[in-house]
């Protein structure tokens, strides 16, 4: 595959924008105040996370990309922003809301292992005037693709979604539950096993052919035209209405951290069908880069050199 074909993609990615900071330490005995490991801190480090990483790895790709979403009137959006500009990223067309702080997702790892995170966030949605601005933007941008980044955080509602369709441009979702239904006719949409199972209603390993029941549920529900659901270890299967399309098995080596790998799937699937790549095509070349991204530490992204190694 001529994957320097990813380079001409014209992608949107609208969703929730979130900071990811990782506190990395070392454990080496267990607090007498309570049965809780003591984390010895020796760094901290900040990530661009949800829908800013999903921009970021079609960045890395080549690809143009337009970033849309919302953050806080906060020091945490203000460092977000920051390092959305410094990843050489437009913060152009990213909205300051007074009404909510900026999403921060932080993990403690110690031992290469997480021990806990925490969550600092409100989750309100936001109303059709910002909604209808940002759908503007993305309009003005003249893209042929766009990703709706969904951490249900408040970005992503039916209304954004009817007005996105309008638009005529292929549209894939970064599926969460209690959104399934606003998905409705959307191109694809790419839940994970476990998201699979919340949005069909369908404990897969329960049935000999769960993942197919699941699949059918799903499409039913949203009426959307392809189906990606990803299995980690056992790769990725492609669905339409008509059942399997194609079954993918995984190309990761080493599985160190599987942060943000729904993101690199989305971006680098988009992209290609952005820059004219056919959906099998488009799902090969998404696996090949999960493969990639698992064995790094954080929400990763990979380049084409790395994409095409991988292949």
């Amino acid at each position: 595959m001529e994957i320097e074909k990813l380079k001409k993609g014209k992608v949107a990615v609208v969703g929730d924008l979130i900071c990811d900071k990782y506190v990395i330490g070392r454990v080496e005995r267990i607090s007498p105040e309570a049965p809780v490991p003591v984390v010895r801190v020796e760094k901290e480090t900040y990530y661009l996370g949800g829908a800013s990483n999903v921009a970021l790895n079609l960045k890395s790709l080549g690809c143009e990309v337009h970033l849309f979403g919302v953050v806080g009137n906060d020091t945490c959006g203000k460092r977000l922003t920051n390092m959305i500009r410094e990843k050489g990223l437009s913060t152009e067309k990213i909205l300051t809301l007074e009404d909510r702080p900026t999403t921060l997702k932080t993990r403690v790892i110690a031992q290469s292992q997480q021990i806990v995170r925490f969550d600092r966030e409100k989750i309100l949605r936001i109303d059709k005037k910002h909604a209808f601005e940002l759908v503007r933007g993305v309009k003005e941008s003249g893209v042929n693709a766009v990703i709706v980044s969904d951490y249900g955080k408040g970005v992503v509602s039916d209304y954004l979604i009817e007005e996105l369709k309008k638009l005529g441009v292929f549209i894939a979702v970064d599926p969460k539950i209690k959104n399934a239904y606003a998905y409705k006719g959307v191109d694809i949409i790419t839940p994970n096993l476990k998201e699979a199972e919340e949005i069909s209603g369908v404990e897969i390993a329960s049935f000999k052919n769960g993942l197919e029941l699941a699949a059918k549920k799903i499409i039913k529900k949203t009426g959307c035209k392809y189906l990606l659901i990803t299995e980690g270890e056992r790769g990725m299967s492609l669905f339409d209405k008509d059942g399997l399309i194609l079954k993918q098995p995984s190309k990761a080596r080493d599985v160190y951290d599987v942060t943000g790998a729904g993101d690199t799937v989305i971006a680098v699937l988009t992209a290609a069908i952005s820059s004219g790549f056919d959906i099998k095509d488009a799902v090969r070349l998404s696996n090949a880069a999960a493969g990639v991204v698992v064995g790094k530490m954080g929400t990763a992204t990979l380049t084409l050199e790395e994409l095409e190694k991988a292949l």
